[in-house]
């Protein structure tokens, strides 16, 4: 269910996304306050101030640093990320780039194939990651077209073979980062630590509730800050979550921009 609900505010635009989840967690809250004291009378909870706000400050505090552990660790991961794409265009570039050193025909073959690549991600892949589709396969067989047609190259002189050896390494590379990138877009929070963030979420709001404030309404004003508050930085935690969906996600830039690079490469030009 909570895979479902965060897939769901990845996929709304950044803007709406936010704003549903903080006003919808200072509503929950104010309705858990509402609901306290009609429940537990005021003159009771007003009684215990002192220990609930002594409990509530043990919570706030454990809860704060679990928040903080996990945001570094989404901003980590969503960094790590965008560094997987980027790799991935550079060993493309590269690939493009040394293939001057082959023959005239099969060295314009390859770069088509790499050019081709290029393309389908840009323009196959990156739409279905942002809608959390499974992966294209085209990419996978460009890969493998170009990888057959290269092996299959019989050079002739010391400097083909270094160069065709360089080039199979690179794209050996290029196969792990693409796992890799497929792999981000797939890995997530275990299901274990969301139902730590949202119990925590439950019982910092719910000792909130438990004190007894001389005015309703200044109460119901805090206790909706410090929902809102929440839900802000777990929407954060969302959409760094998921660095691959929706719009809020890792850019496709160093694609585009390889795409641009080729034309203007003194080599000859792939068909498009």
């Amino acid at each position: 269910m909570l895979n479902g609900l965060t897939h769901w505010l990845c996929l709304l635009p950044t803007t709406l996304a936010v704003l549903i989840a903080v006003f919808g967690s200072a509503a929950l809250s104010i309705a858990a306050l509402l609901l306290a004291h009609r429940v537990i009378p005021h003159g009771l909870r007003s009684q215990h101030n002192d220990l609930a706000g002594f409990v509530l400050a043990i919570i706030g505090v454990i809860y704060a640093v679990l928040l903080a552990f996990i945001a570094v660790a989404v901003w980590e991961s969503y960094t790590a990320a965008g560094d997987l794409v980027q790799t991935e265009a550079n060993m493309v570039d590269d690939l493009y780039r040394d293939t001057i050193s082959l023959p005239p025909e099969l060295a314009v073959q390859l770069r088509q194939d790499l050019f081709d690549y290029a393309e389908t991600v840009v323009q196959k892949e990156w739409p279905r990651m942002e809608a959390a589709m499974p992966p294209h396969l085209k990419g996978w067989r460009v890969l493998d077209d170009f990888h057959l047609k290269l092996v299959a190259y019989q050079p002739q002189t010391s400097s083909a073979v270094a160069a065709q050896t360089e080039m199979l390494q690179s794209l050996r590379k290029l196969y792990d980062v693409r796992r890799g990138r497929f792999h981000a877009a797939e890995e997530g929070l275990p299901a274990v630590v969301w139902w730590n963030l949202v119990v925590g979420a439950v019982l910092l709001v719910s000792f909130s509730c438990l004190f007894g404030a001389p005015r309703l309404r200044m109460h119901a004003v805090m206790v909706g800050m410090l929902g809102a508050s929440i839900g802000l930085v777990l929407m954060v935690i969302v959409l760094l979550d998921n660095p691959f969906l929706g719009t809020s996600h890792v850019s496709v830039e160093p694609f585009q921009a390889l795409s641009m690079a080729v034309e203007t490469m003194d080599y000859p030009k792939p068909a498009k």
